[in-house]
């Protein structure tokens, strides 16, 4: 069965492997933002510590532009695998 599926997605290998790279990047940046929030609050706010605040909140606005980026691509690569599929399968001679 999964020698099937591999020979089907041998065409779209490239965008096969890096869409769900790029999700789980986008997902992975998602699921720090609680964990760098938790410190602003533990370690920055609790202890007054100014510079920390700064400097998570810094890594915060990093960790976010990382998953936005890795969203966007990760749509955009699975799109042009769809485009390609489609043309394809229905020749419409799109290059």
């Amino acid at each position: 069965m999964i020698r099937t599926i591999l020979h089907e997605v041998k065409e779209y290998k490239k965008a096969s492997i890096a869409t769900p790279l790029f999700m789980i990047l986008e997902v992975l940046m998602e699921m720090m933002i609680p964990f760098l929030m938790a410190s602003i609050i533990d370690d920055g706010v609790n202890a007054g510590d100014i510079g920390h605040i700064y400097k998570v909140g810094g890594v915060m606005v990093i960790a976010a532009s990382i998953g936005l980026l890795a969203g966007m691509a990760g749509g955009s690569s699975n799109a042009a695998a769809v485009l390609y599929g489609m043309n394809r399968m229905f020749s419409l001679g799109l290059t």
